[in-house]
């Protein structure tokens, strides 16, 4: 007969393997086997054989009981089945059946031998998802998403962003771009790793934190992914967020693999309101196959994919009216016309429209292979290649009241290539070894639409047309070519199991960003277009006339070490302890300018080299003696981040002696000119530097984390239910100060510090019907008390202000008989220095609205979420015989991102619109240019009281939400039979925001654009009488938009086709 193993007190079964278990969250690829042997009277078995078999492989790994009867068994092939068979002199063999294991995790496998007379059967036992939330080796925070979740939940991205959204403290804080924030931090600050190797963005350009628009390798090549929130492992480094580990498929003992095509139409996606189709793309495809199998049956296996997609003639959200865009903006078709007839006519070039090319098409293809290589019992090894090349259309130049002609668009081209070999080794059954080599190349080059100037055109109610070759575009080449290896050896010693290693990555960068070679000019009217005459003039142009001079030519490095010990201190209690020391390491520098030493005082050669940081993490896990599972888990650790690397790398691009700045001052009128390799030189003005400086006390960033969790099950279904927090507090994060600002020239009345030389001042020379720009025939400069030598010269400095609080609480399901879901809400408090929004040190600086232009003062993050309701349903029934009916669902309801209130204009001279705005006590408090001005700010303050709740007060940094968002999606699946054998088809429809498909209101994302700050009114000088400013209000505050580029605020479908073979 067979034998049920019946454990009366889960807790009191799982605390017996807390001695063999090890942290979830390591730089895992694999999972692991820990369990107990003893006699039917629980009496230890020492020297019991256990083999351990992966069925579909016949991958075997064996062990040997120790004095207490424990065994461990790691580097295990994720997912199964395993079986698992223990032998004993004297004793009836047992084995255990149908085991599943999750990447990371140590699955309890607890075994009771009879002695040999009894005559017993093998004992078969069929793992419970309990195990993987009462688990003794899980303390800190985190969540897995099995291959199971993985197929049954919608995702018309197919990216790996959709999936990590099962964890509730996991926001996407913009679909379209791929961006999740986890706790409200910067959406750069996670780490995303493929069989546990990095594969982040290797230079800090993409806002969705990889390289390419998914992770290079297809959904359908992965088994499971892992998202750790604040986990305690001491190998863990590279982020202050989140850490994501995805591994990928293996071959087996069978051959098999799929074929699948993926389909939308923009005809599936809902309508403009005007009954227009949407104008997003014309259809999206995907093409891909999987095969794997053996090379050598029980050895040697093999596993490919290849994956190609396409997203034809993508168009943006932003145009004219009857466009057939989502948004329109203001901007006339004779307005239009006119600069592109000017352009033509006058200037002799080709300004483009605002067509979408037919041919501009999305171009993603990947392709990859995998080795797994059982050299014996005790040594497996794998190799995996990948390469992704990728064509993305960039259309820039588009806002709430901007659009851009096609002459302003670029494609971006991109390679990722990576190589990844890892080897696992059991010395002993005490002492075991893994070791991983990768390297990787990325290279990203814009391809433009033309080789032109960088124009805007001012237009009427205070629009812009944007033209000619985006000046950030004008040169832009990077080349990265990064290396890595990881070392780790884990010993068990009675009740303590020690891992310590070392890892070491050192990056190769070359980035050569040319903004404004090719001279940027800005026109504050059509007629100032037509006769060349600019507002605004900036070109730059390399020192000794070679291009290549400019670029960032640098390596970065860094040397880890982490030792951690596992203590097993009783059956109920298990910790964690250890550290990791990490070092970076720079050996290069900036080319020296004598400049920032005489002007600031200020070393420009300095870099990060030798900044080391000790972490030391500690974690718990108490496991209860309840009759249902209950367990407190917790911990705290400081972990070490990784700043983009551009940042890091600007001082070697700005340094301000490998090119020089050209400007139009008030005195120094300059004529366009339309050749790009023949810019004006503006007569009498001296050619300025622009430099980036590193603080010498700047770090890599690094934050302290902790955690306290306490779950317990329900008496229904196996549910549990959980709450946990999670507090942040920065050790060391990065925000700017400019130093090119020179001293104030004088105080507002509000206290605020500014800038404007005294023309500045004076209302007489602002123009309110320019959107209080000043007049063209004053003398208004910013900055006015800047050195004559310099540009824009940055200082990145370090600042341990900034944290969070998170509170989430639950209620899951394991996946069980078929079925499993989970509803979760999280609140989230963060805040920060600088949102540190983007590549370049200067526009990090420009996107944070300040009150004080160099202020460190911590503000709500811009990634905030502050509250998060989220839901998640899968089920799977058998309609017809063997062929399976899935059925997903995930709901999302959340606060919208925050925003700042802030002026229209410059308002304190610093060149910058950033400025948190002035909100006036009542009339009278500030002067306005026109009482009809006056009346229509007060009647539009009385209806906002978001905003009056300010009154004599500067409004804070993004104390304001847009509106709520509410969307969920589905996934309908089934499978069909298939042509030969065990063959199945299956199709599937993806539905992504079913409420839209309801009513056409429902689940828009409608948010005050990028950077997240709303303009009110504009500054128009100071009152030289009463020393009150004086203000502009034109009715025109800024308004939200839909965040509706590849519709995420409409409903559309998704068909997958699918043949498995």
């Amino acid at each position: 007969m067979k034998k049920q193993m019946r454990v009366k007190h889960l807790a009191s079964a799982l605390a017996l393997v807390l001695a063999t278990t090890t942290p979830a969250f390591a730089q895992n690829t694999s999972a692991q086997m820990n369990g107990r042997v003893t006699t039917e009277q629980g009496e230890a078995l020492v020297g019991a054989d256990v083999v351990i078999v992966h069925t579909p492989s016949g991958t075997t790994s064996r062990a040997t009981t120790d004095a207490q009867g424990r065994f461990n068994a790691r580097g295990l092939r994720v997912g199964g089945p395993y079986s698992v068979t223990v032998m004993r002199d004297g004793y009836q063999g047992e084995t255990t059946e149908n085991l599943f294991v999750n990447l990371g995790d140590n699955t309890p496998v607890m075994v009771d031998l009879a002695e040999a007379a009894a005559q017993l059967d093998a004992i078969e036992v069929v793992a419970s998802g309990d195990v993987s939330v009462f688990s003794p080796d899980k303390m800190g925070a985190g969540t897995n998403v099995s291959q199971a979740q993985i197929r049954a939940l919608p995702s018309i991205g197919r990216n790996i962003q959709d999936y990590v959204r099962l964890d509730p403290r996991v926001s996407q804080t913009d679909k379209q771009r791929g961006e999740i924030s986890v706790g409200g931090q910067n959406t750069r600050f996670n780490a995303i790793k493929i069989d546990g190797v990095s594969t982040n963005d290797p230079f800090g350009l993409e806002s969705n934190n990889l390289p390419t628009l998914r992770q290079p390798v297809s959904i359908d090549a992965i088994e499971e992914v892992q998202i750790a929130i604040a986990e305690y492992d001491t190998t863990l480094t590279g982020a202050t967020g989140g850490i994501i580990n995805a591994v990928t498929k293996s071959g087996t003992n069978e051959f098999g693999g799929s074929v699948y095509y993926v389909f939308r139409d923009n005809d599936w996606v809902r309508d403009n309101a005007n009954g227009t189709p949407f104008a997003g793309f014309q259809d999206e495809e995907t093409f891909g196959a999987t095969f794997g199998g053996p090379l050598i049956k029980d050895t040697l296996f093999f596993f490919a994919n290849y994956e190609q997609f396409t997203r034809n003639a993508p168009g943006p959200s932003f145009g004219i009216a009857g466009s057939g865009a989502s948004n329109t903006v203001t901007i006339t078709p004779a307005e239009i016309a006119e600069v592109q007839d000017i352009a033509s006519s006058v200037w002799g070039f080709d300004p483009g429209t605002l067509d979408v090319p037919d041919a501009l098409k999305t171009d993603v293809e990947e392709y990859a292979i995998k080795l797994d290589w059982n050299i014996n019992e005790d040594h497996r090894a794998s190799y995996r290649y990948s390469k992704t090349e990728q064509t993305d259309p960039v259309l820039p130049g588009f806002g709430s009241r901007s659009l851009s002609l096609n002459s302003y668009w670029y494609n971006q081209v991109k390679t990722f290539e990576s190589h990844v070999a890892q080897v696992y080794s059991d010395w002993s059954d005490t002492f075991s070894t893994e070791f991983k080599v990768s390297q990787k190349s990325y290279d990203s080059i814009a391809d433009t639409f033309s080789d032109l100037p960088s124009i805007a055109v001012r237009l009427s109610n205070g629009n812009t047309l944007n033209l000619g070759t985006e000046q950030f575009r004008h040169k832009n080449i990077l080349l990265t070519d990064e290396t890595s290896i990881f070392g780790a050896g884990t010993l068990y010693v009675g009740d303590h199991q020690v891992k310590f290693g070392v890892d070491y990555s050192s990056n190769d960068i070359y980035n050569l960003f040319g903004r404004d070679l090719n001279g940027v000019y800005t026109f504050n009217s059509i007629a100032d277009f037509r006769i060349g005459k600019p507002s605004a003039y900036t070109s730059r142009a390399a020192t000794n006339g070679d291009v290549n001079s400019i670029a960032a030519d640098w390596t970065f490095e860094n040397l880890g070490v982490f030792v951690q010990d596992s203590w097993a201190v009783n059956y109920n209690l298990n910790l964690l302890f250890g550290f990791r020391y990490d070092t970076p390491m720079v050996d290069d520098a900036p080319i020296s300018n004598p400049l920032a030493q005489s002007l600031y005082g200020l070393d420009n050669t300095q870099t990060i080299d030798g900044n080391s940081l000790f972490q030391p993490r500690l974690g718990f896990n108490y496991t209860f003696d309840s009759e249902r599972p209950t367990q407190l888990r917790g911990g705290i650790g400081l972990f070490q981040g990784a700043a983009a690397n551009v940042w890091l790398s600007n001082p070697f691009s700005n340094t301000g002696l490998n090119f020089v700045v050209r400007q139009q001052t008030a005195g120094s009128q300059v004529v366009f000119s339309p050749d790009p390799n023949n810019q004006p030189v503006p007569a009498g003005t001296t050619l300025r530097q622009a430099i980036d400086i590193v603080s010498g006390d700047l770090e890599q960033p690094s934050i302290w984390k902790a955690n306290l969790a306490f779950e317990h099950e329900l008496p229904w279904w196996g549910v549990v239910a959980s709450a946990e927090a999670i507090l942040t507090q920065n050790e060391m994060a990065l925000y700017y100060q400019r130093l090119d600002l020179g001293n104030p020239t004088r105080s507002g009345q509000d206290g605020r510090m500014m800038y404007w030389n005294a023309a500045g001042y004076s209302p007489a020379n602002w123009n309110v019907n320019a959107s209080n720009t000043w007049t063209a025939a004053s003398s208004v400069q910013n900055r006015g008390n800047r050195p004559s030598s310099v540009d824009i010269v940055t200082y990145a400095l370090p600042t341990n202000k900034g944290e969070s609080q998170q509170l989430t609480m639950a209620l899951t399901k394991p996946m069980t008989e078929n079925w499993g879901w989970q509803v979760a809400y999280t609140y989230t408090n963060a805040t920060e220095v600088n949102p540190l929004t983007s590549s370049q040190a200067s526009s990090n600086w420009n996107n944070n609205a300040v009150f004080q232009a160099n202020e460190e003062v911590a503000g709500v993050t811009n990634y905030t979420i502050r509250d998060r309701f989220s839901a998640n349903l899968s089920y799977r029934h058998y309609f017809f015989e063997n062929y399976a009916t899935d059925f997903g669902l995930f709901y999302e309801g959340r606060t919208g991102k925050p925003y700042s209130w802030v002026f229209q204009n410059d308002m304190n001279g610093d060149g910058v619109v950033n400025d948190l705005f002035y909100v006036p006590s009542g009339p009278g408090d500030v002067l306005f240019e026109t009482p009809a001005q006056e009346a229509a700010f007060f009647e539009y303050l009385a209806a906002t009281p978001e905003l009056s709740r300010y009154a004599g007060q500067v409004a804070g940094r993004n104390t304001e939400h847009n509106q709520w968002v509410n969307q969920f999606d589905v996934r309908i699946s089934q499978e069909l039979p298939g042509f030969f054998g065990d063959n199945k088809a299956e199709i599937a429809l993806d539905i992504l925001n079913v409420g839209n498909l309801i009513n056409k209101d429902w689940g828009q994302i409608d948010e005050i654009g990028f950077p997240s700050n709303r303009g009110v009114a504009y500054f128009g000088g100071i009152d030289p009488a009463t020393g009150k400013y004086v203000y502009g209000f034109l009715n025109d505050v800024d308004a939200s938009s839909l965040r509706d580029v590849t519709g995420e605020s409409r409903w559309a479908a998704q068909l997958t086709f699918r043949y498995r073979f």
